[in-house]
């Protein structure tokens, strides 16, 4: 199966200016809704951490595409604030054949596939030496997929998108 599997990453990032256009349209469904963006004005805060793999084809039965990750990231680097995470992702197309757009494995030439941000609802100060560690869950039903996320240090914040109440892919 081509593709053979796919390694989703999250690495959480400062971006004041796509954190403000989102604050300016005054709704909780702008902070619950993941975006896919090519990030050209941001700051990583830290290295971008295994999240999701997914092997194909999928031969368990039944076929269940739910996943739940904790991920805990190195220590801030320097004072910043934290505005969301940045989403990318790793393909094994065929045995040693792969595409990337994670940053340390990024495949040259690769422009048709982005980011994706997930957003919090409040943007946090991080101090220097800050340990971050954001839940996220990627949830299904009979209609509809959708992803589901927190932070859970140096603070907890309210589940976002809980149910897919703000955003979903349908089936």
């Amino acid at each position: 199966s081509i593709p053979s599997s796919s390694t989703s990453y999250l690495q959480p990032i400062s971006t004041p200016k796509l954190w403000g256009d989102l604050s300016a349209q005054q709704s909780l469904r702008a902070f619950e809704t993941p975006y896919v963006v090519l990030l050209h004005r941001f700051f990583p805060i830290s290295r971008a951490e295994k999240c999701f793999k997914f092997v194909h084809p999928n031969l368990d039965c039944p076929i269940d595409n739910t996943r739940e990750a904790h991920l805990v990231f190195h220590p801030a680097e320097c004072d910043t604030m934290l505005h969301g995470f940045a989403g990318y992702f790793e393909s094994v197309l065929y045995r040693d054949v792969s595409i990337s757009i994670r940053p340390e494995t990024f495949s040259k030439g690769m422009f048709s596939w982005f980011p994706i941000f997930f957003p919090l609802r409040w943007p946090l100060h991080i101090k220097k030496g800050t340990v971050i560690e954001i839940k996220v869950w990627r949830c299904e039903d009979s209609k509809k997929v959708w992803y589901e996320w927190c932070l859970v240090k140096p603070c907890v914040s309210p589940v976002h998108n809980p149910n897919g109440r703000s955003y979903y892919i349908g089936r």
